[in-house]
């Protein structure tokens, strides 16, 4: 009779050992992978988020200014929406306003005004208004899903920012033939003839609201379209 051999409990206990070993790594292995995909979706989505809100914004500040009753023999200097009360201002550096002609029937109405601001980790977008000079006119909506989307920064500005944004405004004095690198013309004197070329710097931070470690940061520099044309009076372009 032939005898039977088998496995003893030490070698039983050893094989087990290695087994749990083997699929310990598996399951760290799967773990890994599930969070590096869960990273990539939720840096994806953030990325789609604030490209969008970014597009958003340059695309309408773009047309800041825009007068519908601009034609050939018109004088711009009496473009109503880049007058004092209408024309692109950044009254603070979370804040920008501005009106164009969107109806095209060269009137300022009061749903012409717009504007993007910073309040509370939120962005909002101004939808009525009666002057470019005051953050707090007119009525404002969010327009972002701050359940899910936290914007950390939001800062405009007319002028270079140091290491990221280099372009700036400049003000072209039409009757000393000069430039400035400024949105207005330094030493104009009364009766010169000027001509802006406004570009606004726009620096936009976000998060995902629950992963403060998925951030991402834009930078975009916008050049307004519709030149401001006016006269110094002395104190203010007019």
């Amino acid at each position: 009779m032939k005898k039977q051999t088998g496995f003893t409990l030490i070698e039983l206990m050893i094989s087990l050992l290695l087994g749990l070993i083997v699929i310990g790594a598996t399951i760290n292995v799967y773990i890994a992978a599930v969070n590096g995909s869960s990273s990539i979706i939720k840096s994806a989505r953030l990325n789609h988020d604030l490209d969008g809100i970014m597009v958003l914004m340059v695309n309408d500040v773009k047309r800041a200014g825009y007068w519908g009753g601009a034609t050939v023999e018109a004088d711009s200097r009496k473009n109503p929406f880049t007058a004092a009360a209408t024309n692109i201002q950044i009254p603070a550096a979370t804040c920008l306003l501005y009106s164009y002609d969107a109806n095209s029937d060269g009137v300022v109405d009061a749903n012409e005004y717009y504007g993007f601001r910073l309040v509370n980790n939120g962005i909002q977008m101004r939808k009525t208004g009666s002057t470019t000079v005051d953050c707090t006119d007119g009525t404002w909506e969010g327009f972002i899903d701050e359940g899910q989307l936290t914007i950390s920064t939001l800062q405009f500005s007319f002028v270079p920012v140091t290491g990221v944004l280099p372009a700036t405004s400049r003000c072209l004095n039409v009757t000393t033939d000069t430039v400035t690198n400024a949105v207005a013309c330094a030493g104009a004197a009364a009766n010169d003839n000027l001509a802006e070329k406004r570009l606004v710097n726009i620096q936009l931070t976000g998060q995902l609201k629950n992963e403060a470690a998925v951030t991402k940061t834009l930078n975009a520099s916008v050049a307004v379209r519709n030149s401001r044309l006016c006269e110094w009076d002395g104190t203010v372009c007019i």
